[in-house]
């Protein structure tokens, strides 16, 4: 390749990844290093013309191998071809990224658009990959690859959204009707490295929503959520990716809907019983709860979209449309309610602390985490209910002295998905006070305290505030609940209440969690059928869980049916 020499061992460098150039002021560099990578494209003796001057010989082997019947590269082609590959995949990878943008635009373009003349022939209806699903040439995954590294720099991705490049790759990602794993991560890391990208160049890239928008338009997000579960491990990058699109509530709400194409694929992965345990599937059970309250707050009366609200000072709380709609919201922070006048300049002292300007956007992504709790705790309310009777009977508190720990953040290096996410959930019951209160011997792990220690010392303060605020503010219908949200951003408080669907009895109350104590260590289910009333939903969902018998009502449905079908007198 021209006008440079290489030197390359016997292996190919699919197997070795070291490229040796030697320029022609004599100096050896590997692009394979940073010092390398920074020097190459920096070179005294010319202006950087490596893609003007290559590609047009790497286009001619291209084309001869496309020309055989068996499309098979040899060695020395595979070697031709794969160095540009390579060197490309190096430059972007290793070199410093204000070093990296010197390379003209123009250079860079012509890469692109051979890169994606290239995905195009990949992608043809009788090609292996389309029949296959696997690229079984050395230099197809050379070339698919390499497109890692470009996707961490403005220019090669700014290029792609104006080229359409990701229209291309998803025709490629959507052509066969399996993809094998190697190429499906490859592919999902392209996509991530460009969506987390734009964190790290915010005033030259679109904003992430942008972004997703413009993935999703193209069909590029509906095959990154296809192909992110094909391998069974997720890369790091992947997760956050996911990470950025939760905090994109706007856009989340109006594509993820069962009847856009991200939500049809975000719900054929969720149908799939096998995929449970995957990582990825407790990031998109996390959208899809919140898609699935959007669509129920569409019915609902403006008022209540929010859900049932209450008055934070005296916590009077109606279900009537009326009271709900006379409930003023703080103007600033737009998450605090009162019934009047009297109860927001009486709790304005306790609320000031906490009390922030927020914007429409942040709102929303609170509402998003809020629901989330939500649906963790209805979906998994036996469980939660048995746990909290089990720490109550071995430490003689009361649930009103209880916090449920919630972790939605997934901080394991192998991807095994965050604790509240995984199948069984992980959870904490403790004692609230032991979080606020003398050395707080509950604190979470991920307050940082032995590890950073200025910022934990800075943020512990509002933490211990706003956590007795709401333990104060209590009433026997909350659970308290403590929560690390899907980005690691701070940490939320809520109190948290369900009611029975049949009696509209406190799911939470002392006198449920007394209930259920008598149930799971007596034995004893009057207490529960007593509350939620003899044959009712709950009762029997509470008795079938709790491993109690059925009741009567239940009993005598059975028998009717018995006598019907079989005529007896049971």
């Amino acid at each position: 390749l021209r006008p440079h020499t290489y030197s390359l061992p016997a292996a190919t460098i699919i197997n070795t990844m070291t490229v040796n150039i030697t320029l022609p002021n004599g100096r050896t560099v590997n692009t394979g290093t940073k010092e390398g990578a920074n020097y190459f494209i920096q070179d005294p003796s010319g202006p950087f013309e490596f893609f003007s001057q290559n590609l047009e010989h790497v286009k001619q082997v291209c084309d001869r191998i496309y020309q055989r019947r068996n499309k098979t590269p040899t060695p020395q082609e595979i070697n031709e071809i794969g160095l540009l590959y390579t060197v490309a995949s190096q430059l972007a990878e290793n070199a410093d990224y204000d070093v990296f943008a010197k390379i003209p635009v123009n250079e860079i373009h012509l890469y692109m658009e051979h890169v994606m003349v290239e995905i195009g022939r990949m992608t043809e209806a009788n090609s292996n990959w389309a029949r296959t699903g696997a690229l079984t040439h050395y230099h197809e995954q050379m070339l698919l690859e390499g497109l890692i590294g470009l996707a961490m720099q403005r220019v090669p991705i700014k290029l792609a959204f104006e080229m359409d490049f990701f229209g291309t790759l998803a025709m490629f990602a959507s052509a066969p009707s399996t993809v094998a794993e190697d190429p499906a991560e490859t592919i999902t890391m392209i996509v991530a490295n460009v969506a987390i990208s734009t964190l790290v160049y915010k005033e030259e890239l679109p904003s992430t929503a942008k972004v997703f928008a413009k993935l999703e338009s193209c069909g590029m997000l509906e095959q990154f959520i296809r192909l992110s579960v094909v391998c069974p491990m997720s890369s790091p990058g992947v997760l956050k990716c996911y990470d950025q699109l939760h905090a994109c509530s706007s856009f989340i709400e109006k594509k993820f809907t069962e009847d856009q194409p991200c939500g049809k694929a975000c719900r054929e992965i969720l149908g799939k019983s096998s995929l449970n345990r995957h990582p990825v599937v407790g990031k998109l059970r996390m959208i899809a709860s919140f898609t699935n309250w959007i669509e129920k707050r569409a019915d609902m009366p403006k008022e209540m979209r929010d859900g049932y609200r209450y008055c934070r000072k005296c916590n009077k709380m109606e279900h009537s449309a009326e009271f709900q709609r006379s409930l003023q919201k703080c103007s600033r922070c737009k998450s605090a309610w009162y019934c009047s006048r009297e109860c927001q300049i009486g709790d304005w002292k306790a609320h000031k602390p906490f009390c922030r300007a927020v914007t429409s956007k942040a709102s929303k992504v609170m509402r998003f985490n809020e629901q989330s709790v939500h649906d963790f705790i209805k979906n998994n309310y036996i469980t939660i209910l048995e746990e909290i009777v089990k720490v109550s009977s071995a430490t003689g508190k009361k649930k009103g002295e209880l916090l449920l720990e919630l972790d939605f953040f997934d901080s394991s290096k192998n991807g095994r998905g965050a604790p509240a996410l995984q199948t069984p959930p992980k959870f904490k019951i403790a004692d609230s006070k032991g979080y606020f209160e003398g050395s707080r011997p509950n604190e979470p792990d991920w307050f940082y305290k032995h590890i950073d220690r200025k910022c934990y010392e800075g943020n512990v303060p509002m933490f211990v505030r706003g956590l007795k605020d709401t333990y104060n503010r209590l009433t026997d219908s909350h659970l308290l609940v403590l929560v690390r949200p899907p980005d690691n951003q701070g940490f939320g408080v809520y109190r948290m209440q369900l009611q029975s669907s049949t009696t509209k009895n406190h799911m939470f109350s002392q006198q449920t969690i007394d209930a259920a104590t008598k149930a799971i260590e007596d034995e004893d289910f009057d207490p529960l059928t007593s509350l939620f009333g003899e044959g009712s939903d709950d009762t029997q969902r509470l008795r079938r869980a709790l491993g109690g018998p059925p009741d009567e009502v239940s009993l005598d449905a059975v028998r009717a049916m018995l006598n019907m079908n079989f005529g007896g007198s049971f």
